[in-house]
């Protein structure tokens, strides 16, 4: 009665369907599970010391001869709540925040990918920023400035789900310290 083709059209219509629905489900379950299931991470962040220099930093690609901060810092992080059975991996990272001129700045320092719920135990002690801090204006003039540990957990099925911690370290930039 029905063609072969047919037959398989008819089959891969039904399986296509099959795996919407499946991968809706699951997202509406991750939904609802880390809205209403998932404890927060703890993290703690100590700023040891940041440093205002003038010149061309030796660690990102900014080559203008402009003032720069470089910074260590010791970080304690458990992220392993963050860790379903639909987590892909983590992204997290380490922010600055400081007021500028129009709107309010946001600079990442630190970064990492965790793909291993054993991987999730973040421990860093006297680390140096990998990326080095640069202001649209050239300079940093005192301002205050907020240290956050934020990340995003990408899963298997569903949307990004983007979080900042509840760890805040605030800090003060330093008077210009040397020029290379």
């Amino acid at each position: 009665m029905f063609s072969t083709f047919q037959r398989i059209q008819q089959y891969c219509g039904f399986v296509t369907t099959v795996a919407v629905l499946l991968a809706a489900a699951i997202s509406i379950a991750s939904l609802i599970e880390d809205h209403y299931f998932i404890n927060t991470p703890s993290a703690s962040i100590n700023m040891q010391s940041i440093d205002v220099r003038f010149g061309k930093p030796q660690i990102g690609y900014n080559y203008k001869r402009q003032e720069y901060a470089l910074m260590k810092f010791d970080l304690e992080a458990d992220l392993r709540p963050l860790f379903t059975w639909n987590t892909k991996q983590v992204f997290v990272y380490l922010a600055a925040t400081y007021p500028g001129k129009p709107y309010a700045n946001k600079v990442v320092v630190w970064d990492a990918i965790i793909q291993d719920k054993e991987e999730a135990l973040i421990s860093l002690h006297d680390a140096t920023a990998d990326y080095a801090i640069y202001d649209v204006t050239g300079k940093f003039n005192g301002r205050n400035a907020t240290l956050s540990l934020e990340w995003n957990v990408q899963p298997y099925v569903g949307l990004l789900l983007w979080n900042k911690g509840a760890e805040r370290e605030k800090f003060v930039f330093p008077p210009l310290k040397s020029t290379r």
